[in-house]
Order: structure tokens, then sequence, then C-alpha cells
């Protein structure tokens, strides 16, 4: 699989790596939790810009990311603008999602940039190609906050991602029941052998929370955590996935090596 080395975190190699939501109105909160979050161990920070007091002025939204990276320059930082058909703050119609991403693009160089699939694949790949000749990595993202699809559909969904050019594919859906949760794992570990770019995939809600412990057994490279307050249903501790994270993968390095001999 490719590995995204992205100031020195390797995002497809050993554990999944973690991640944790800012979602502060300001600067000087997003600073603050940043630090927090780091202080904690989180491996990667993501933005959530739809929070921002001033999420539609692309100028702002430049400058507060300049700010964070600045005080977090060796973390990885994604920008995402979190519309509210995908769980988010911001109403916005596909245009006008489409030209705050492209504005800001152009202002900035996020490490990544989160693009949602529901404004088309003709939207969704230009976005896409400008982020990429800025040298910027793409999550192409789907949330369905009301059911876990069909198996099939969600291996297809990973697969279309993908397609469109997206770095990481992430797929987040609702899980009522643990079977959901199998299911989005199975669905994973398929796309998984047929791709070589990292998946984050997760199914939210208490019947899902294994899924994001549990990646690096079934392909999902990356795992938001919650500080304190989550982003999503379902997201545990940063402190205990840490826990849980690190020995999963401390008994399939030991299952590896005794597998070698």
């Amino acid at each position: 699989m490719k590995v995204l080395d992205i100031k020195g975190l390797r995002i497809g190699e050993g554990r999944p790596k973690t991640i944790v939501s800012l979602m502060g109105a300001d600067s000087a909160a997003l600073v603050a939790t940043a630090h927090k979050a780091i202080e904690a161990g989180v491996d990667c920070l993501e933005w959530r810009a739809d929070f921002f007091a001033k999420v539609d002025d692309v100028q702002a939204v430049a400058a507060a990311y300049q700010e964070l990276c600045a005080a977090c320059p060796r973390t990885p930082i994604i920008l995402t603008v979190r519309t509210k058909g995908q769980g988010g703050q911001v109403e916005l119609d596909a245009a006008a999602y489409a030209s705050l991403l492209s504005g800001v693009l152009g202002t900035c160089q996020p490490d990544f940039v989160d693009i949602e699939t529901w404004i088309g694949d003709a939207a969704v790949t230009s976005l896409v190609e400008a982020a990429h000749a800025r040298g910027i990595y793409v999550i192409v993202s789907c949330h369905d906050f009301s059911e876990t699809p069909a198996e099939d559909e969600m291996e297809r969904l990973l697969l279309h991602m993908a397609e469109l050019g997206a770095d990481v594919p992430k797929l987040a859906v609702m899980a009522r029941r643990s079977q959901d949760a199998h299911a989005l794992m199975r669905a994973t570990a398929r796309a998984r052998e047929q791709l070589e770019v990292p998946l984050l995939t997760m199914a939210m809600g208490t019947a899902g929370q294994t899924t994001r412990l549990t990646g690096e057994v079934f392909g999902s490279a990356l795992t938001f955590c919650a500080l304190g307050k989550a982003s999503a249903p379902g997201q545990v501790e940063l402190a205990q996935a840490l826990v849980t994270l690190n020995a999963i993968h401390a008994m399939r390095e030991v299952e590896a090596a005794d597998s070698a001999e």
C-alpha cells in the first residue's frame, strides 16, 4: 500500500494514526485545543472550519490555518468544511461549497483537504486536481448518519472515491447493531485488497465503536478520537484509544514475527 509521509507521519504503515477535531470559533481556541491534543499524543489534527466564526471569509480561513500551522509545525492538519447534510455546521449548496474550498486552496496550502462527494463527480474531480496541483493531499469523504448501507455499496463507494483521485477515501456510516459494524469492516477489507491508497472508515455510534479501534486488522489507516467533546457519535477518548491501538499493534507484530520463524 502507498504510504503517505506528511511531516514525518507515515499514514498507511503501522497502527492507525489518531485524529482529533478542532472546533473552536477563533484562532485562540483552535491553538489551545491543538496544543492539548498534541500533549495527549495525537498524531494528526483536523480543523473543522465549519465551526469557525468567519468560515465564509476565505482570507480569514487561510490566515487562521496558517496561524494554526505555525503553532503546530510538526503535526499534519486536515482542513475540513463540513456541511450540514454531512453532519457539519454550515449550509451551502454545491456551487458555494466548491467555491469556498477553491478559494481557500488558492490562498493557503493545507497538508490535507477534505472534499465531500455529494457535490458531484465533476466538482470533486476539479477540486482534487486543484489540490494536487499545489501538492495538497485529499480526503474524499462520504457520511451516512441514518444507516449502514449494504456491504457491496460501501465497497463501491470506497473504490469510486479512489477513482476520483482521493489520497484517502473516507466513509462514515451509522451502526445500529453489531452486524452493521461487521459489514463496514468487511467492505473496508475488500476495498483494501483492491486499492493502493490508505483508507479511513468507521461505523458511528456505540454499536460501531470497535471499528474505531481495530482498523489495523481490517484496513483503516486512521481513526478519529475525542478530546473531551466528540465531533461525531461513538468516538473514543484519545488516551483510551491509544492504549488499545498500541496493544493491537504490538500483538500483530508478535504474530508477524512468529509467522516468520
